[in-house]
């Protein structure tokens, strides 16, 4: 379980000694003694935008018996994210990061080892797992966090986490489009997430921003003023990439981003979301050529948003258009059958209630969400023709 009551937090690869190891890890592995560290340096990939991932190993024993940990550490010195993002506000890329320290000390705990079956009391466990030593089996959606703290004194902020890539997790190279196989094992990692965020809420009995008041509704508005300004600049990309639509330039222009990106209204319901669901956050475990696992990084954006708005983005920014073509509605029968799954049986409100029908018409809905994401995405991702083509599928179903 990540904490975030120590006071050193390292600024540096050097910084990453034994002695900070022993105690980082034996909050979540009494018993634990640390007897070597071997750091292996900067891994970054995908989630290292804005922070450097330092790859360690650390060695010892535990109750008697040789154990040898791969992990990594986040580390964000705030002034690194002003470098490559300077049209954001400071104090947004110190929220951003106060939020995913918090996400994995407080929230993860919460939604991993506290929500239970109300009329039993029994610990739930998502299908396939089990949580002792193995709490993050493959079959969960996100890596073990150990450690999450941040110092906006010190403008640093860190969190020591499994290393995926030993476990054979990795992001696709070259920002490529996630298969058929591989948006499912990423809708259910988003079904997980989504039905137990679900589950700890009807377990609460309140909205979770009410309990987790640092989910914020509402975006800063400097940060959304740069938001706006960079959807503008990218759309300028796509008009320059297809100068025959001016038709959807012009429908693209007219759309409120703060309209949608902080949607609060309405009697939909909502669920924790990731809210950056795009390729770079997506890591893949394979055996062989074939995907058997999918877990989801980089929390910084975490929103209270209803569950199509994550298959919006996702659909958007992260397949062919062969794929969201001919395969879309597989694709969300497999996400609703896997979210089923994840919700408490014995409730009858809520997600509970939601049919395949009415997910697949939200889908279509939200999915003015997703292109704008998408669009935001030019930043990094091709103007090619899939994106005018499933763009242009979208008009046709009346959304733009």
């Amino acid at each position: 379980m990540a904490t975030s009551d120590m006071t050193t937090i390292p600024q540096s690869a050097e910084d990453i000694a034994l002695s900070w190891v022993q105690q980082v890890l034996q909050r979540d592995l009494p018993g634990v003694t640390i007897t070597d560290v071997d750091v292996k340096g900067s891994i970054n990939q995908g989630e290292g935008f804005l922070s450097d991932i330092v790859a360690f190993d650390a060695v010892g024993t535990r109750n008697g018996t040789s154990q040898r940990y791969s992990l990594v550490a986040k580390l964000t010195d705030f002034k690194r994210p002003q470098t490559v993002m300077s049209d954001f506000p400071k104090d947004f890329h110190i929220e951003v990061e106060i939020l995913e320290v918090k996400f994995y000390s407080i929230l993860v705990p919460d939604l991993l080892y506290n929500v239970s079956v109300q009329s039993t009391e029994q610990k739930f466990q998502p299908k396939g797992t089990d949580f002792g030593d193995n709490a993050h089996a493959d079959s969960l959606f996100l890596p073990k966090c150990y450690y999450a703290a941040t110092d906006p004194s010190s403008m640093v902020s860190v969190r020591v986490m499994e290393n995926l890539k030993t476990q054979g997790f990795s992001i696709k190279p070259d920002l490529q489009p996630l298969s058929r196989e591989e948006m499912m094992l990423t809708v259910g990692a988003l079904a997980q997430l989504h039905g137990l965020s679900h589950r700890l809420e009807l377990r609460l009995g309140k909205p979770l921003p009410e309990k987790y008041d640092w989910i914020r509704p509402d975006t800063n508005e400097q940060a959304m003023e740069a938001f706006t300004d960079e959807f503008h600049k990218c759309l300028k990309k796509f008009a320059a990439a297809f100068p025959d639509q001016t038709d959807l330039v012009a429908r693209l222009e007219k759309q409120n981003l703060k309209t949608l990106f902080d949607y609060t209204g309405g009697s939909r319901v909502k669920v924790l979301s990731h809210s950056d669901c795009w390729v770079n956050n997506i890591m893949i475990k394979y055996e062989g050529d074939v995907p058997v696992a999918a877990k989801l990084v980089d929390w910084q954006g975490i929103k209270f948003f209803p569950p199509t708005y994550d298959l919006a983005q996702l659909f958007l920014c992260c397949m062919s258009w062969d794929v969201f073509y001919n395969h879309r509605d597989v694709i969300l029968a497999h996400y609703h059958q896997q979210l089923q799954e994840n919700l408490d049986p014995s409730e009858s409100s809520g997600l509970q209630k939601y049919t395949l029908e009415q997910l697949k018409a939200d889908f279509k809905a939200d999915c003015l969400y997703g292109v704008c994401c998408r669009v935001m995405g030019l930043m990094l991702l091709p103007a090619d023709q899939d994106l005018l083509r499933k763009v242009q599928e979208i008009k046709e179903w009346g959304v733009l």
